[in-house]
């Protein structure tokens, strides 16, 4: 199994619960990927794909599972909806995939809709995880995209955004819903 782990908008490779993630997945004999994101103050849509996409140049996409954290989200989706093949799943950790209108990134969101028929078509499995008290999304909009994926979202009481702030330094529950999927 290869993971891939997408961080958010002013973010980097490591941060929060993605390198204590990455170093339970590697200890369990898993590949795992965690490119750093250019320009992640200011970050450039199709700049953010195409490196997605060359970091997963030659892996096998049904043994591939993305794990992205906020605005990572729309990369992954992105990414599965111009993949053309089957990945076997995403985890969105405090994902969206609409503008709900913030100046930080609703440039991003504006770029493109995303083609969730295409979406779906291409992913296996789908996880939502978000927080009852997200202070960054609203939760209609973390709503809306389990619901544009077509599954149960599963909220955490008191998640916040999932980072560090939050107390997210580890993610049990995540590293468990990976494990499930061998």
């Amino acid at each position: 199994m290869t993971i891939l782990i997408l961080h958010g908008i002013e973010g980097h490779a490591g941060i929060h619960w993605q390198q204590w993630l990455h170093d339970r997945l590697s200890e369990k004999g898993h590949r795992v990927i965690m490119p750093e994101l250019p320009k992640s103050d200011h970050p450039d849509r199709a700049e953010w794909l195409k490196t997605a996409q060359k970091t997963i140049e030659g892996i096998d996409l049904k043994d591939l599972i993305i794990v992205g954290h906020s605005l990572g989200v729309v990369t992954a989706l992105d990414l599965i909806e111009d993949s053309g093949k089957p990945i076997k799943a995403l985890i969105s950790i405090s994902g969206f995939s609409e503008d709900y209108r913030v100046e930080l990134n609703s440039y991003f969101l504006k770029k493109k809709m995303m083609n969730f028929d295409k979406i779906n078509l291409n992913l296996g499995n789908s996880f939502v995880f978000y927080g009852s008290d997200d202070p960054y999304v609203p939760q209609k909009i973390l709503k809306s995209l389990a619901d544009s994926l077509k599954v149960q979202p599963k909220i955490f009481s008191n998640g916040g955004h999932f980072n560090t702030r939050a107390g997210y330094t580890t993610f049990p529950e995540l590293l468990e819903t990976i494990e499930k999927l061998k």
